[in-house]
C-alpha cells in the first residue's frame, strides 16, 4: 500500500514524545509488576501500551487516526481538508491497519504482563 501521509513536522514529533512517555509509563509499570504482585491490576498496563503502540505506529507512518476519519490533514501549517478521494480512502485504511496492529500489540503486552 502506498504512503499517503496526513501529519508532518511538528505533529509526528507530537506523536514520537507520546509514544516515548507511555513507553516509559509501560516499562515503569512492568518493573512494578515484577517486584510487586498485583493481581488483575496488572491488565492495566494494556492502557499506556495501546497509547505508546498507536502513538509510535503514527509516527511512523506518518498518518493520523483522528485525521484520516474526519478527512483532514495537518502537515505543519493548519488543518486542512484532503481533497483527494484516493488519498482519503488509502489514509483511512492505514488508519484502521495502525489501530489494529496497536490494539493486538498491546494486548500481547498485557498477555505477557498477566503471566509473569
Amino acid at each position: 500500500m502506498e504512503s499517503c501521509p496526513n501529519i508532518g513536522g511538528k505533529e509526528i514529533r507530537k506523536r514520537w514524545m507520546t509514544g516515548y512517555a507511555s513507553l516509559a509509563i509501560t516499562v515503569l509499570s512492568f518493573i512494578y509488576i515484577i517486584i510487586n504482585d498485583i493481581g488483575l491490576y496488572r491488565l492495566f498496563i494494556f492502557f499506556p501500551a495501546v497509547v505508546m503502540t498507536i502513538a509510535l505506529l503514527e509516527a511512523l507512518d506518518k498518518t493520523c487516526i483522528v485525521n484520516a476519519f474526519f478527512g483532514i490533514k495537518n502537515m505543519g501549517q493548519k488543518n486542512q481538508r484532503e481533497r483527494d478521494l484516493d488519498f482519503l480512502k488509502t489514509q483511512r485504511s492505514k488508519s484502521m491497519i495502525i489501530t489494529f496492529k496497536g490494539t493486538v500489540l498491546a494486548l500481547i503486552i498485557t498477555f505477557v504482563a498477566y503471566l509473569i
